[in-house]
């Protein structure tokens, strides 16, 4: 089991009620697949970036939750059929994503660092950098 974040966009015409419902109807299916709910926030009605349907504003909800990636596929399939969601979103966001301390090898270089490998392609040739071919071989 990951922990997951799962976002997604309302229908602004929806009323308090409907949102509410729909809320808890993901919630309920998250929790009946055998996932466990960490937490919902509800971020409230924001303006898109850019129209979805011919809207510009949209009803967020993010719900925190952990489960098996069977769940967020039955969850992600579920919500693109819900004629409510306009958009839907799910990423990992659990411990395995978050940034290495700095002592800490990762095998990762830090952006702007120079690895040995790097290093030693980025260096000439001992003979001065020119390549000969053997005409023999």
């Amino acid at each position: 089991m990951h922990e997951y974040e799962t976002v997604f966009i309302l229908d602004p015409g929806l009323d308090e009620n409907q949102v509410n419902e729909e809320v808890e109807k993901t919630s309920t299916l998250i929790s009946a697949n055998g996932g466990t709910i960490l937490e919902v926030q509800r971020w409230g009605r924001k303006r898109l970036a850019y129209e979805i349907n011919k809207k510009r504003d949209g009803v967020y909800t993010m719900i925190k939750h952990e489960s098996t990636g069977e769940t967020v596929k039955e969850l992600e399939r579920r919500l693109r059929l819900n004629d409510s969601v306009m958009r839907v979103m799910t990423v990992i966001a659990g411990p395995e994503w978050e940034i290495a301390s700095e002592g800490e090898d990762t095998g990762i270089a830090a952006p702007g660092t120079v690895t040995s490998a790097a290093a030693a392609a980025a260096e000439p040739e001992a003979d001065g950098g020119v390549v000969t071919e053997d005409a023999g071989a």
